[in-house]
C-alpha cells in the first residue's frame, strides 16, 4: 500500500499560494524567456509569455515563510535565485543559445529542469487561451476543457445504446452483503 497521507496535517493550497511567491520583473523575463523555449507558440497557439504562464508558475512556488513540502518544491527564494543565475543574458540571447542553456541546465540539474518544464507545461496548458486554441486547431481538441467537471465531455460523447443495454446480464452486491477479507500477513501495515 502507497501511503500518500501528508505527515504535516495540512493539505495542499487549492489553486496555488495566496498571496504568491514574487519575482521582479527581471526574473518574469527569464520565466517568461524560458517557457517560450520550451513551448513555441504559432500555427494558432500563443507564445507562453502571451497567457501569463508566470501568474500561475508563481502560485505554486513556496513563497517566502512556507516549507517546500508540495510540488514542484521548489521555494520562492530557491527558484528567483536560479531564474536569477540565467539573468538578462538568457533573455537578451538567441533562441539557438537559449536553446542549448537549457540543454545543459537539463543535463546538468535534470531534478531542477523537471519541475520547472513541467510548471511551465501545466501553466500553459491550463490558460484559457490555450484551451480555446486547442478546441479550434485540433480536431482531437474539439471538446477538450480546463477541467472535465462536472460536464464531462458530453458534447461528443454518444447516446447509450439501450437496446445493448438491455441485453447486457450481469450481477450485483448489495454494499452491505460485502464480506471483508483479512489481509495475508506479509501485505499488513
Amino acid at each position: 500500500m502507497i501511503d500518500v497521507t501528508i505527515r504535516s496535517g495540512s493539505k495542499p493550497p487549492l489553486g496555488g499560494w495566496l498571496p504568491p511567491a514574487a519575482l521582479s520583473a527581471p526574473q518574469a523575463d527569464v520565466l517568461n524567456a524560458i517557457a517560450d523555449e520550451l513551448i513555441p507558440g504559432g500555427e494558432g497557439f500563443p507564445p507562453p509569455s502571451g497567457v501569463n504562464v508566470v501568474g500561475f508558475i508563481v502560485r505554486y512556488v513556496a513563497p517566502s515563510g512556507q516549507e517546500a513540502k508540495w510540488y514542484p518544491f521548489l521555494t520562492e527564494a530557491e527558484f528567483a535565485r536560479r531564474l536569477d543565475e540565467l539573468g538578462s543574458a538568457f533573455v537578451s540571447a538567441s533562441s539557438a543559445e537559449r536553446v542549448q542553456v537549457l540543454i545543459g541546465l537539463e543535463r546538468d540539474d535534470a531534478e531542477f529542469f523537471g519541475r520547472l518544464r513541467d510548471m511551465v507545461y501545466y501553466a500553459y496548458y491550463s490558460r484559457p487561451e490555450v484551451v480555446a486554441a486547442i478546441n479550434r486547431n485540433l480536431e482531437a481538441g474539439r471538446d477538450y476543457r480546463n477541467s472535465p467537471q462536472p460536464y464531462g465531455y458530453t458534447d461528443v460523447m454518444d447516446d447509450w445504446d439501450d437496446d445493448l443495454l438491455s441485453r447486457v446480464k450481469g450481477t450485483y452486491t448489495r454494499t452491505e452483503d460485502v464480506v471483508r477479507l483479512p489481509l495475508p500477513e506479509n501485505l499488513r501495515p
